[in-house]
């Protein structure tokens, strides 16, 4: 008898749990079984099933919180490609203000603002606004001292939203782990009450249990499509 394990997709244990769900309740139908046995029967399919909805629920609730990632994830990205774009903007009114109002706004260049993606990005924004704000005698640097603050503004709103559903999405990813465990635990007992109802009949206990195809080796995970989606929410972030 093959029972479902860590390395189990959830969708193959939701399909191994209703093959036996329908095994314990079929089983007496077919078979004549004391009424008592049938009943013990049906009590561990009923077990299994609520144990069963309970994962396939969690999975779901992770499910949304991770698709609610992708529109944050793409706010990130385009309010990245703006950021850039703004200070573009700024460093060539700087270029035409004068090679003395360039320097003092953009000593290194523009390199180490635009370069910068993520929190990294906005600290160097932060150093931006500061030297504008300093070259008073720039008569174009209140303007562009406020586009720059709102552009960092929406870029640190876009972060902490993003934050925040990668937290959910990995609270949700927690307690989707946890019911899985415990779905292990429930069928690993189910298995076990099988064998106690009919001892010393492998074959017979055969009956009620999947063939699992896709058994791999003890200890190996599979990553869940969710869980792929997840981890790959904050690629190309760095110095966050």
């Amino acid at each position: 008898m093959q029972l479902p394990s860590q390395s189990t997709p959830i969708a193959r244990c939701e399909t191994t749990s209703l093959y036996t769900q329908g095994a314990l309740r079929q089983y007496p139908t077919i078979i004549e079984t004391p009424p008592d046995v049938a009943a013990r029967l049906a009590s561990l399919a009923d077990a299994l099933e609520n144990g069963t909805l309970t994962l396939l629920m969690s999975q779901d609730e992770y499910r949304k919180a991770v698709l609610a990632l992708i529109p944050l994830r793409f706010g990130v990205k385009i309010i990245d490609f703006k950021a850039d774009a703004v200070v573009r903007s700024v460093k060539r009114a700087a270029d035409d203000a004068g090679k003395e109002i360039s320097e003092a706004i953009f000593p290194n260049g523009m390199t180490p603002i635009i370069r910068p993606v993520g929190q990294t990005q906005v600290e160097a924004l932060r150093g931006l606004e500061g030297r504008i704000a300093a070259v008073s005698r720039w008569s174009e640097w209140e303007a562009n001292l406020a586009r720059v603050v709102g552009v960092r503004t929406e870029y640190e709103t876009a972060l902490t939203q993003r934050k925040e559903a990668m937290i959910a999405a990995a609270a949700k990813r927690a307690v989707r782990n946890a019911a899985k465990g415990d779905f292990l635990d429930l069928f690993a007992s189910i298995a076990g009450a099988v064998r106690e109802v009919f001892p010393r009949d492998r074959k017979r206990q055969d009956v009620f249990f999947d063939v699992l195809r896709t058994a791999r080796k003890a200890g190996a995970e599979i990553a869940e499509d969710f869980d792929q989606l997840e981890d790959d929410s904050d690629g190309g972030d760095a110095g966050e």
